[in-house]
């Protein structure tokens, strides 16, 4: 999604900086576009990689945090401390680190939206630190829209979309403890599950007007609006 986000935004004429663990080759010939190769778990080299970025530049008026990852897939009792840790490192805490320092470098940075999930809602089985993970990051989001009243935030669950997560989790073995799963795959290949090119307008749209709809810190699912 972060990759068809970018690619949207050039496309419309705008500046996009990125920050990613492998540079998007196809992208980096752009004169408009920027990145970084970076670990965002890796919280001591964050700081420097944005500097790098950002070098001497003056504002921003849009930060998407998009980057996440999928615990293994199975009941809470069968996932390592280790494998949550990680998970929350990548989904919750490295959106801290980015954060903090966006928010010390541009004070008025105008938005910030996070990317959730439905999964912070469901508590489908299954999914434990994943979901753990995005629930936490709908309160990180609201606890900082309160403490950066300049910056309108937003937690954006992006509904279902066709990328190298769903091809793991639809290539699972079938298991009757897992419901979801089977859903997911009924919806493969569907208009239901849309690829992230098709995708990025509708949640480019959503950033866009969610100033003008709803209160900094809201959670909201793209499924469930009328915009």
């Amino acid at each position: 999604l972060g990759h068809a986000l970018a690619r949207f935004f050039l496309d419309q004429g705008i500046s996009v900086w990125g920050c990613s663990r492998r540079e998007p080759g196809d992208l980096c010939s752009h004169e408009m576009f920027r990145s970084v190769s970076c670990d965002v778990a890796d919280f001591e080299t964050v700081p420097q990689r944005l500097d790098d970025l950002f070098g001497d530049s003056i504002n921003c008026d849009l930060a998407i945090l998009n980057a996440g990852i999928l615990s293994p897939f199975g009941d809470m009792r069968q996932v390592s401390l280790d494998d949550c840790r990680h998970v929350l490192d990548v989904n919750l805490w490295a959106n801290k680190v980015l954060l903090d320092w966006l928010l010390e470098r541009f004070p008025t940075l105008s938005q910030v939206a996070t990317i959730s999930s439905g999964a912070a809602v469901h508590g489908h089985r299954g999914w434990n630190a994943y979901s753990i993970s995005k629930a936490a990051l709908n309160m990180l989001t609201k606890l900082y829209s309160a403490e950066a009243v300049a910056t309108h935030f937003v937690a954006i669950a992006p509904g279902l979309i066709d990328t190298h997560m769903q091809d793991v989790l639809c290539g699972l073995p079938e298991d009757d403890r897992y419901q979801s799963l089977k859903s997911l795959r009924q919806r493969k290949n569907t208009p239901e599950m849309p690829t992230p090119e098709q995708l990025a307008p509708r949640i480019a749209q959503v950033i866009a007007d969610a100033p003008g709809k709803i209160e900094s810190g809201t959670f909201i699912d793209v499924r469930k609006i009328d915009w």
